[in-house]
Parts: C-alpha cells; sequence; structure tokens
C-alpha cells in the first residue's frame, strides 16, 4: 500500500479554541418502535440503553428518513433544569474492576467489550490520530484535557502491567506536540511518537502495523480515553466533539455538543455558511456521505464529523483503466477481476486518485463489497 498524504485545502482552519454547544430545544434518543415512555426523564435515564443527556419532557416518536444509523426516534423537550437521576459524580478509586463496574453501569458496550479479557498487555497505543481529513476532535480532546489523560494513559499501564506506552500524534501538529512535551515529564514511560499525515493511519489496524507492533497491546483512541477519564474523575459524559468544518463555512470549529441534538440547531446557533450551493458530508470526505436535510441529522454516538462543501461539479468520464484503484489500493482490491471485492474496508482511496472522477465505491458496494 502506497502512503497516502491527503491533499488539503489551505482555508480550512480550525479555530484553536473548542466551542460548546449545550442548551439544544430538543434532543431525539434512539428507540424500538414497542417502548414504553414516562412523560418525563431525567438526565442520564436510559432508553434502549441510550443514555438521555438533558431532563426534558417526551413528546413525541419521529422517523427520520436522512438518518441511517436508527429509525426511530423520541423527542424529548429540553426543562433546562439538567436534573440528573444520578448525582454521584465523584472521582473514583481506579483498579481493573472498579473500571469495568462503571462500565458496565453506563452501557458503555464498546469500551468494556475492549476491556473486558485485558489482564496484561505488552503495549498501550493511545492515538490522537482521526481516520478523516479535516477531522480534529482526537487533537483538540487530548489538548483540553491533557493532565486528566495522562495520569489515566499512566493507570492503565500500571493497571495493565503494559511494558511499552504509545502516545500517538501527528508530526505536523505543532501546538498539541509541545503541550504533550510540557506535561509529559511526569510520566516518563510514556513515549511520545509521532507519524506523518497520511490517510488511514486513523485505522487502528494500519497504525500499529506502522509501529511494527506484533505483541499484544490494547489500543484506545483519544475519545474512547477521555470517556473512560470522565468517569474516572467523575466529570460529565452526556456530551461529545465533533468537528464542523469546510470552505462554505466563515469559521471552522471542533464544537462540545450534547449527544443526540440535531445538526440543524448546531449549525444555525453556531455556524455561519457563506455559501449559496454546498453540500452536507457527514463523517468524512473520504468514507463519508451526503445528506440534504440537516433537521434530520442527529448527532448519535456514530457521528464525529460534519464537512460543509462549496458544491463542486465532476464529470464522470470513461475508466481508461491506468490501475490506480488497484496500486492504491491497501487490500489489492481488484473492480475489474472483482479479486478481493470482500476484503475493500470503504476507505475511498480508490475514487480518491481516480483520474476518471469514477465512484469507484460504489461499483465495488455493487459488486457485493462495503458501502459503510
Amino acid at each position: 500500500m502506497k502512503e497516502i498524504n491527503i491533499l488539503k485545502e489551505n482555508n480550512i482552519n480550525i479555530i484553536q479554541n473548542v466551542d460548546t454547544f449545550y442548551n439544544p430545544d430538543y434532543i431525539f434518543i434512539p428507540i424500538n418502535s414497542n417502548c414504553s415512555l414516562p412523560n418525563h426523564l431525567l438526565k442520564n435515564d436510559f432508553i434502549n440503553e441510550k443514555k438521555v443527556t438533558v431532563s426534558g419532557y417526551v413528546r413525541d416518536v419521529i422517523s427520520f428518513k436522512e438518518n441511517v444509523f436508527y429509525s426511530n426516534y423520541v423527542a424529548i423537550e429540553n426543562d433546562f433544569k439538567e436534573l440528573n437521576c444520578n448525582n454521584n459524580t465523584k472521582k473514583t478509586k481506579f483498579d481493573y474492576n472498579n473500571l469495568l463496574d462503571i462500565l458496565i453501569k453506563n452501557k458503555e458496550n464498546n469500551l468494556v467489550n475492549k476491556l473486558k479479557n485485558v489482564n496484561k498487555i505488552t503495549n498501550l497505543v493511545i492515538s490522537a490520530i482521526n481516520e478523516e481529513p479535516y477531522i480534529y476532535n482526537n487533537i483538540y480532546i487530548l489538548k483540553e484535557n491533557i493532565n486528566n489523560l495522562l495520569e489515566l494513559i499512566d493507570n492503565l499501564s500500571m493497571e495493565y502491567k503494559a511494558e511499552n506506552i504509545y502516545l500517538v500524534v501527528k508530526n505536523n501538529d505543532a501546538g498539541i506536540i509541545n503541550d504533550c512535551l510540557n506535561a509529559i515529564g511526569t510520566y516518563p514511560s510514556i513515549k511520545l511518537t509521532l507519524v506523518n499525515d497520511e490517510y488511514l493511519l486513523g485505522f487502528e489496524k494500519f497504525l500499529i502495523k506502522k509501529l511494527n507492533i506484533n505483541k499484544n497491546y490494547l489500543y484506545l483512541n483519544v475519545e474512547e480515553l477521555n470517556i473512560l477519564a470522565n468517569y474516572r474523575y467523575g466529570l460529565d459524559n452526556s456530551f461529545k466533539y465533533v468537528t464542523i468544518s469546510g470552505n462554505a463555512l466563515k469559521e471552522s470549529k471542533v464544537i462540545k455538543v450534547k449527544k443526540y441534538c440535531i445538526l440543524d440547531e448546531i449549525l444555525k446557533n453556531n455556524f455561519e455558511i457563506i455559501e449559496k450551493d454546498y453540500d452536507i458530508i457527514v463523517n468524512g470526505l473520504m468514507k463519508g456521505f451526503k445528506i440534504i436535510e440537516p433537521k434530520e441529522m442527529v448527532i448519535s454516538d456514530e457521528i464525529f464529523g460534519i464537512n460543509v462543501m462549496k458544491k463542486r461539479k465532476y464529470r464522470e468520464e470513461e475508466c481508461i483503466k491506468c490501475g490506480k484503484c488497484y496500486e492504491v489500493c491497501p487490500y489489492n482490491v481488484n473492480i475489474f477481476t472483482k479479486e478481493n471485492i470482500d476484503k475493500c474496508i470503504n476507505c475511498n482511496l480508490c475514487s480518491y486518485v481516480c483520474p476518471s472522477f469514477i465512484n469507484i465505491k460504489k461499483i465495488i458496494a455493487n459488486y457485493g463489497g462495503k458501502n459503510e
């Protein structure tokens, strides 16, 4: 696989400070159609293992055609009182069993699955690299919470008896490199590891290969680490970081928003769109998907980035059989012979390098490959 540096537009710059949007009028929690609901919900109540992020009144069950992750949602009108069903937000003792108990209680299933069978590891890998260009969540989370996160990394390394601890950042993220160097001296076992700004290194399997790690390891990205840290230190986990960037915006920024609020409300309250014709792409320009109506896009756990880009027209040409799509593919998918179609990871490098502007990802999906 060739190492790819995705060409970025110089006029898309993220402002330095993280913005916040904690007061949506409504949130929308994914539900099953047969779910019974009370008239009023408290913050940190659960609906179908999804934690309610505000207190408020149950208004209606809604279907959003635009959203691809869930079918039905319950609309909760924010009462702006933040009435909490669990006020025991305090720093907890750190040990493996206690950490797992907290994660299980709070239905953090992805993290439970990552940690439940871990006893001793050789390598602890913490990645501050995002999967997509123009997405900066991990770097800004690390910047905002660096002391807590470094302490937690140290706790994890001692708990799991890790021999090597890697904190991985891109070598062109000068600001966070300086922040890390200033704070990391207290934790000499943590190795600040710099890698080139290359697409796919935000994916676990490619970063692990780049680091030449072939022994047992635990991999966490900074966002996952921050969720652990919030439980560790008794902090609020009702929000998430989302990068909203693009050349159709006056300003691009990373913003902390209440989970399950609507994209349209975030855009209207915090951003200015300066172009008349634009596309909204959810979860990245490489692997993401376009939406038409931001009123139907809920910021659920699966959403990490929004790109608002000037509409550009590409005219698809006939394939010239240059073979670039095959050369760049990390798994040698061949759209001509259909070889390795089942190994496609939907990274979209094939379409990115195609000189004929062919949507190769769509072709692979039609052949039975992935289209996540």
